[in-house]
């Protein structure tokens, strides 16, 4: 009899641990958690901002925000350029990243709390340097080249990578050449 009893405890203990559980779930679902988007597609075009005999630097600005219910930190946010040489090898190309509101110039993301529905806007410099020494003459034949933006970030949940995808085309950088 006392083994019954003890185990309809085990099972309620049980089943109360099983229902706290699911509460608790239930409670951090409708917290949520931050959520960035950047707003790729809101981009403003490539511009030209200087030119020499060798290089070529262009820029653009890209929006983002925090989507999401809660704070959250963008801790790391980097570019990555994707041009394989087999594609084009006439530039050597590098690209920096830099947040509008906390300006550096050496390519570090400072850590920064986003609140919900806030955000800023990134600032990305691609710079192409001839490999012959006649920027003009190589950037002819320059492709479409995707840049993946990288940033890590954290919230209520663990942190995590994410990309999103800009690309600076082929038309804008002849419309900026025309321009200069």
């Amino acid at each position: 009899m006392y083994f019954y009893i003890g185990l309809n405890i085990i099972i309620a203990l049980i089943g109360c641990i099983a229902a706290l559980y699911l509460a608790f779930r239930l409670f951090s679902w409708k917290q949520g958690d931050a959520k960035f988007i950047i707003e790729a597609r809101r981009r403003d075009p490539f511009a030209l901002k200087s030119m020499s005999t060798d290089t070529a630097v262009f820029e653009t600005e890209v929006p983002f925000h925090n989507g999401g219910k809660q704070l959250g930190t963008i801790m790391d946010f980097y570019p990555r350029v994707l041009l394989p040489r087999e594609q084009y090898d006439l530039c050597a190309v590098t690209a920096q990243l830099a947040n509008k509101d906390a300006e550096r110039d050496d390519g570090y993301w400072e850590s920064v709390i986003y609140y919900p529905h806030k955000g800023s806007r990134i600032r990305v410099t691609v710079t192409l340097t001839s490999k012959g020494g006649n920027i003009r003459e190589d950037l002819r034949t320059f492709p479409d080249m995707p840049v993946d933006l990288v940033y890590q970030a954290v919230s209520r949940s663990e942190w995590y990578i994410h990309k999103a995808r800009i690309t600076l085309k082929t038309s804008e950088v002849r419309h900026a050449l025309e321009q200069a």
